[in-house]
């Protein structure tokens, strides 16, 4: 499944939680073709904030990015959400461990 499709696909399956498909599908497929996104897939989870609120259920990129640091390349492992309100809110992003 392309970029697009699979991003189309996982919005479908949220139903309305943007208020703007079109640019969220864009964005995100623009980032999945990006050199930084090749590591990168699209899934659907709520976004949980630090004092516990969370979303409904909104886009997700996982996976790993390259980085490169005293000449090694590293694979760092993140979550990229798409929040609600995007493109107004920017997207929040966690390094996982």
């Amino acid at each position: 499944m392309d970029a697009e499709s699979s991003i189309t696909s996982a919005l479908a399956r949220l139903g309305g939680v943007y208020n703007d498909p079109p640019r969220v599908s864009r964005d995100g497929a623009r980032l999945l073709r990006s050199p930084l996104g090749g590591h990168l897939r699209p899934k659907t989870s709520p976004l949980v904030y630090e004092n516990g609120d969370s979303t409904p259920p909104v886009l997700v990129f996982t996976g790993t990015i390259a980085m490169s640091y005293k000449g090694a390349t590293y694979n760092i492992p993140v979550d990229i959400y798409l929040p609600p309100p995007y493109p107004i809110q920017p997207p929040v992003i966690f390094v996982r461990p």
